[in-house]
C-alpha cells in the first residue's frame, strides 16, 4: 500500500493511460513552485492587523468571528483585511512527499532537496524534538495557539515527508529528522490516559483529545519504526491505537474528538484515521485493528462519496464539495485498495472528479463547490498541496487515467 511503501502486486504492470495524471500533476506543482510555495489558508484570518487590536486580541469570541468570517466568505477578504500570503509548513510537507513519491518521469524529484531544506528551516526550535506548526495564530473553541506553536498534525506530516525524502535520496539526515519528530510526538505533547490507552493532545498548550490527530502521531511512529528498524517506536503507537479503537462508533465511524463540541464526523479526518490504523495493522497484523479498518472503510466508502467520485464533507450531505475531502479520498482508497474490490476505481473516480471540477486552466486548484457556486479562492495548503499530493500518488500507483475522457 502506498503510505507504507509496501510493494504493489501490480507495480510491474502499469495500466495504459496511467501517465494521464502526469500532465495535471506537473501543472499544479509548477503553480505552487512559481509562487515560492506561498499562499493563503482558510484559517489565516488572525494574520490581519485587525486581530492585534486590543479589543480583538483580548476576546476569544471576536477572534473566532474573524477566522470564520474569512473562512466562510465566498469572496477573498484578505486584501481588505491586510492579510498576505505565507509559507505553510504543512504545505511544504505535502509538496515534499509528492516530489519524493512521484514517479521519476513526473519531473518533480529535482525539487526534493530544495523542499526538504525549506521544511528544515521552518522548524519551531522546540527542545523536545523536531516539530512544526502553522504560520498563523489560531483560535479554537477551547484554546488559542499563537503562530508557530508546534502541533502533532503538522509535525506528523513533516516527519513522514522526511521519511519519503529519505526513501527517495538515501540521505541519512532526513531519517534522523524524522526520528527527531518522533521524539516530539512522544515527549512534547500532553496525554489523556485511561484503561483503553492514550490520546495525544493537539499541541503542548492544550489538553484536547482529538482522535485523528493522535493517530497521525501513531502513524508517524510506525512508519519511522519500520524504516529505521525501531520496533520500540511501533510499540509506542499501540496505546494510541487502542484508545481510538475503543471510540469507534457502531456504524464504523469516529467522532472528531472527545469533547462535547467535537461530536461530528467528517470525510478527510475519517480518512486520516483509516490510513493510520491501516499502517499499524500492516506492521503488526493485529486482527482487532484490521476489523476496525474494515468497518470504518465500509462507512467511509458508502457515506462520503457519490457515484461520480464527488466527495461529501459530512456523511451523505451533498454540499460543500471540498478539495481536501477529494484528495484524501484518493489517498485513502489507494491505501486501502487491497481491502475492497473497487477501491482502486474509487480512487480514480475521485481523482477525475477533482480535476474535472476543481482544477483551473492555470494549474490552480479551487477550494469548494457550494450550493451558491464554486469558491475560487486559492489556498496553498488546503487546496494546492493536497491536490498535488493526491495526483502524485495516482501517478505513483499506476492508476489508469484517460485524458480524452476529461
Amino acid at each position: 500500500m502506498p503510505v507504507t511503501d509496501r510493494p504493489r502486486a501490480d507495480a510491474r504492470a502499469v495500466p495504459a493511460g496511467a501517465d494521464g495524471w502526469l500532465r495535471p500533476l506537473r501543472a499544479t506543482f509548477a503553480y505552487a513552485r512559481e509562487r515560492g510555495w506561498r499562499g493563503y489558508d482558510p484559517y489565516d484570518g488572525l494574520l490581519s492587523p485587525l486581530a492585534r487590536a486590543p479589543v480583538v486580541r483580548d476576546s476569544r469570541s471576536l477572534r473566532l468571528t474573524i477566522i470564520q468570517l474569512v473562512k466562510r466568505s465566498p469572496w477573498n477578504l484578505r486584501a481588505l483585511l491586510g492579510i498576505g500570503g505565507g509559507v505553510n509548513p504543512k504545505a511544504l510537507a505535502l509538496f515534499l512527499s509528492a516530489a519524493a513519491r512521484a514517479p521519476a518521469d513526473a519531473g518533480l524529484r529535482d525539487q526534493t532537496l530544495h523542499l526538504a531544506e525549506s521544511l528544515m528551516r521552518v522548524r519551531t526550535g522546540d527542545p523536545r524534538g523536531a516539530s512544526w506548526g502553522y504560520h498563523f495564530p489560531w483560535q479554537g473553541r477551547a484554546h488559542f495557539l499563537p503562530a508557530g506553536t508546534p502541533n502533532v498534525v503538522v509535525t506528523s506530516f513533516a516527519g513522514e515527508a522526511f521519511l519519503d525524502a529519505h526513501a527517495a535520496t538515501g540521505e541519512e539526515r532526513f531519517l534522523a529528522t524524522a526520528l527527531e519528530s518522533c521524539r516530539f510526538v512522544l515527549e512534547g505533547l500532553n496525554r489523556t490516559v485511561d484503561g483503553t490507552g492514550v490520546c495525544l493532545s493537539y499541541s503542548p498548550l492544550d489538553q484536547a483529545a482529538v482522535y485523528n490527530a493522535s493517530l497521525l502521531g501513531a502513524r508517524l511512529l510506525v512508519r519511522a519504526g519500520l524504516r529505521a528498524g525501531r520496533p520500540d517506536l511501533i510499540e509506542a503507537a499501540r496505546p494510541l491505537v487502542t484508545y481510538a479503537l475503543a471510540r469507534q462508533q457502531p456504524d464504523g465511524s469516529w467522532y472528531y474528538g472527545e469533547a462535547a463540541h467535537q461530536k461530528w464526523v467528517d470525510s478527510f479526518h475519517t480518512g486520516f484515521v483509516l490510513a493510520a490504523l491501516d499502517v499499524y495493522a500492516g506492521a503488526t497484523s493485529d486482527p482487532a485493528v484490521r476489523s476496525a479498518v474494515h468497518r470504518g472503510a465500509d462507512f467511509y466508502a458508502t457515506r462520503f462519496f457519490g457515484p461520480a467520485g464527488e466527495p461529501y464533507y459530512f456523511p451523505g450531505r451533498r454540499y460543500p464539495y471540498d478539495i481536501h475531502s477529494a484528495a484524501q479520498g484518493v489517498l485513502t482508497f489507494l491505501q486501502l485498495e487491497d481491502l475492497r474490490v473497487g477501491f482502486g476505481d474509487r480512487a480514480e473516480r475521485a481523482g477525475r472528479w477533482m480535476i474535472g471540477t476543481l482544477l483551473g486552466r492555470n494549474g490552480r486548484f479551487l477550494y469548494q463547490v457550494r450550493r451558491s457556486g464554486k469558491v475560487r479562492i486559492p489556498y496553498m495548503r488546503w487546496s494546492q498541496a493536497w491536490g498535488v499530493r493526491a495526483l502524485a500518488e495516482l501517478a505513483r500507483c499506476g492508476v489508469a487515467h484517460d485524458e480524452n475522457l476529461d
